[in-house]
């Protein structure tokens, strides 16, 4: 009798699964994005998704075949909330910084990006519809897209650089951790020995913000000679 009201004790306490043909690929990548920006790639598991999901664990293999597989279709689905100006501006550096600046912003609404694009060779049709749009902007400024393509990827590379370097630092705690990281270290010298650096201790903790975001970018943008040929 005992054994039984425990079993029954226990049923009761489960979630319930959801019903057959309820759930959609679309659906699974949503949740597998969401569960990697609140607690990142390294600890997203097939498991722990089919619990967020109120699902089997064979289930979700029904609609992506491995991790790979997931991972790259999180990468897509967070690329599609990227968000550029309308209209593009004219300039082919402020057609970059636009580029990096609408890049910025969906790295930090979905902090698992990063870590994917660091990781993985990733390349889908989304990315591919993206250069194209990037390149149609860069030649109507008189870019040629043999010149443009590199200077989209160098501020790929910059912007997904840059943030995974953000992330830690200012975001993922509080800026006057960061801060309070940066002057414990500068009082373990003496002031004499390092007068430079303790001269700009205050500029110290600003090395992982919007401002030196903005510095490199308009600094990459600018100075790539190859777009005003």
């Amino acid at each position: 009798m005992h054994t039984v009201r425990r079993m029954d004790e226990s049923v009761k306490g489960r979630r319930p699964r959801r019903a057959r043909g309820s759930l959609s690929r679309a659906q699974v990548v949503e949740a597998a994005l969401g569960l990697a920006d609140e607690r990142g790639v390294e600890s997203l598991s097939m498991p722990q998704l089919a619990r967020r999901l109120d699902c089997g664990v064979m289930t979700i293999y029904s609609y992506v075949a491995d991790k790979d597989e997931l991972l790259d279709a999180m990468a897509q689905r967070g690329l599609a909330d990227l968000r550029m100006p309308r209209p593009l501006p004219t300039d082919p550096a402020e057609v970059l910084i636009a580029w990096g600046r609408a890049l910025r912003m969906t790295l930090l609404q979905h902090p698992s990006l990063p870590a994917i694009f660091l990781s993985r060779s990733v390349i889908d049709p989304a990315i591919i519809n993206g250069i194209e749009r990037l390149l149609g902007a860069l030649a109507r400024c008189g870019v040629p897209p043999a010149v443009g393509v590199h200077a989209v990827y160098a501020v790929l590379v910059y912007t997904v650089g840059f943030v995974a370097w953000e992330l830690p630092r200012t975001h993922r705690q509080p800026q006057q951790a960061y801060t309070d990281a940066w002057r414990h270290a500068l009082a373990s010298h003496v002031p004499a020995d390092i007068p430079l650096t303790a001269g700009i201790a205050d500029e110290l903790p600003r090395v992982a913000d919007l401002e030196q975001f903005e510095l490199g970018l308009e600094a990459l943008a600018n100075g790539l000679p190859a777009i005003r040929a």
